[in-house]
């Protein structure tokens, strides 16, 4: 392993807010147990929030959108990574530092 610790991959969190308005339109195929999942997640927060709360519709482009944000954030070591296995171990290996 690398002994010099990773960047995130964006600078600051108003490089993120830059481009709050979505504008490219990405279609990702995904497990049919992830869309389950984005679905359950969509549900969960809808029906925990209340009225003063539900201004924003939170859709399952919404998380996608803010789990990419916060992804960005975390110090992933991009060396050598080979398939979409690794790139997972190394996201959550970021994540629990």
């Amino acid at each position: 392993m690398n002994a010099k610790k990773p960047t995130s991959l964006i600078s600051s969190i108003s490089d993120v807010q830059e481009y709050a308005s979505p504008s490219v339109r990405l279609t990702v195929p995904v497990r049919p147990d992830q869309e389950e999942l984005l679905t359950r997640i969509a549900r969960t927060i809808s029906q925990n929030r209340d009225r003063k709360h539900r201004s924003q519709r939170i859709t399952k482009a919404s998380i996608i959108r803010a789990y990419i944000d916060a992804l960005s954030e975390l110090s992933l070591d991009v060396k050598n990574i080979d398939s979409e296995g690794v790139l997972l171990q190394r996201i959550i290996e970021s994540m629990q530092k």
